[in-house]
């Protein structure tokens, strides 16, 4: 494209106008420095040579505004080969707005810029800058339904503020929207397992049992093959506010069936105690993803794992028990002071123990500045502080195991001559440089293991793989 109008406009071919150019404009959000970031846009004006010519910068369409704390975006579809190219995106959402609560460096070029926002933008909630931001499609059914509250034109997802609607305004906090882009995935992999299932019914009862009707016999639908879906009556709702619904009534039902069921179906019961463990566990998974999610504090996870003993045994090789949680390896002195507290005590199978120091998913493991060059990274202070202390309560137990077993008789049964020691903290690096860094420093600490919550989740998810029972084959009954 040239500056003057005499001059013939660049040619773009159907492959060039899919590579996203912006422009940057300088300007103020409440009195606060930001940028407008302007995306370019094309023209198709040779349908049957496919010659594209651009818009005027003057024409390109204001696509987002950046500060420090949020990021202002007025989605549309960028795609100029779809029919709806520089339409609206989100319906009549035209302001999608996201709020990090972080104060960002704002830069300097238009290309920096779209990079910054997409850093930013929290995975799978927003399309890049490229694809004209905004709700990608898995979400569309959330501004959708939004759309049924009359008056509303813009959205907010806000990691700190609550979910809320305020003067036409509506506000959904980013986990909550977070939780619902898993349950979405979540029921499309459900619902494409029932559309193939209930394909292979349709030829399994209209071919196969015809071939051979002793060996196929034709398969007995007990549910509906799609959901039905009715809105709950006031009695309904009550009693689900009450924990009295159907839901309740059939376990209760299933528990006082229980001796029967041992006697008459055990293995029937024993596939439905493994069902109920997966579920558990699935449910745990979905309460660390989603704490993962938040700005949490030490006292938070203390909580969880204590009511999730499993999720900390899985550091062990060898089965684990919980001795005490919050348990004192130096007593303190009379004003208080001097105290050694450690998080979790674990007992192994035979006479070793074992310490679990808890810190936070965003516990810096490396320091930020390298210290020799550009790839030798040291230990955080936050890291080795927390090293330091789990190795001074395993000196402490070790020297008043005695007055700790004359105190508490359970602890008799296991010795202090092996004391493990386990730091849980931070998550995987993502720079390769500072994850090799911390990978070389953790593999040489012999005395303590450390293991980032990231980590603990993935074991845990290989777990729930391991427990769940493979799809039947084909050729199977396909249900």
């Amino acid at each position: 494209m040239t500056k003057s109008s005499g001059e013939p406009k660049q040619a773009y071919s159907d492959t060039e106008v899919l590579d996203a150019a912006f422009r940057i404009e300088h300007t103020t959000d409440n009195g606060q420095p930001a940028l407008d970031l302007f995306l370019q846009t094309f023209e198709l004006v040779d349908r049957d040579a496919r010659i594209w010519h651009a818009h005027p910068e003057s024409a390109w369409p204001l696509l987002a505004t950046i500060t420090p704390t949020r990021i202002i975006m007025r989605p549309i579809h960028a795609n100029p080969h779809r029919v709806q190219y520089l339409n609206q995106k989100n319906g009549r959402f035209g302001i999608v707005i996201y709020e990090d609560g972080h104060e960002n460096d704002l830069p300097d070029e238009a290309e920096e810029t779209a990079l910054s926002i997409a850093e930013r933008l929290p995975y799978g909630l927003f399309d890049p800058p490229g694809d004209g931001l905004g709700l990608p499609k898995d979400l569309d059914a959330v501004w959708q339904t939004f759309s049924r509250v009359q008056g509303t034109e813009i959205l907010v997802v806000s990691r700190k503020r609550a979910t809320a609607l305020t003067e036409g305004v509506i506000c959904i906090r980013e986990d909550e929207l977070d939780k619902l882009r898993r349950k979405f995935n979540r029921t499309k992999t459900a619902g494409r397992k029932l559309v193939r299932q209930t394909k292979q019914s349709v030829v399994h009862d209209d071919v196969l049992t015809k071939l051979d009707p002793e060996k196929f016999r034709r398969v007995i639908q007990v549910n509906h093959p799609l959901v039905e879906v009715r809105r709950e009556t006031a009695a309904e709702a009550k009693r689900r506010a009450q924990g009295d619904g159907w839901e309740t009534e059939t376990v209760r039902e299933i528990v006082q069936r229980l001796p029967n069921l041992a006697k008459q179906a055990p293995r029937d019961l024993m596939m439905l105690h493994a069902e109920i463990e997966r579920a558990t566990l699935a449910k745990v998974i979905e309460k660390y993803d989603e704490l993962l999610g938040k700005t949490t504090q030490e006292r938070h996870w203390q909580t969880f794992f204590e009511q999730n003993k499993l999720v900390l045994s899985m550091v062990f090789a060898r089965p684990v028990e919980l001795l005490h949680t919050q348990f004192h390896a130096k007593p303190s002195t009379i004003t208080g002071a001097g105290a050694q507290i450690g998080d979790f005590l674990f007992g192994e199978l035979g006479q070793a123990l074992a310490i679990v120091e808890i810190k936070k998913p965003g516990t810096e493991l490396v320091q930020g500045k390298a210290y020799r060059g550009e790839e030798i990274f040291g230990p955080s202070a936050e890291l080795s502080g927390a090293m330091t202390q789990v190795l001074y309560q395993q000196s402490e137990l070790r020297q008043r195991w005695t007055q700790h077993t004359s105190d508490t008789e359970r602890l008799r049964s296991w010795k202090p001559d092996v004391i493990k020691c386990v730091v849980i903290a931070g998550s995987t690096l993502t720079e390769p440089v500072k994850r090799r860094s911390f990978e070389v420093f953790r593999n040489s600490c012999k005395d303590v293991e450390v293991v980032t919550f990231d980590e603990l989740l993935n074991k845990l998810k290989l777990l729930h793989k391991y427990l769940t029972p493979p799809e039947k084959p084909a050729d199977d009954v396909p249900f």
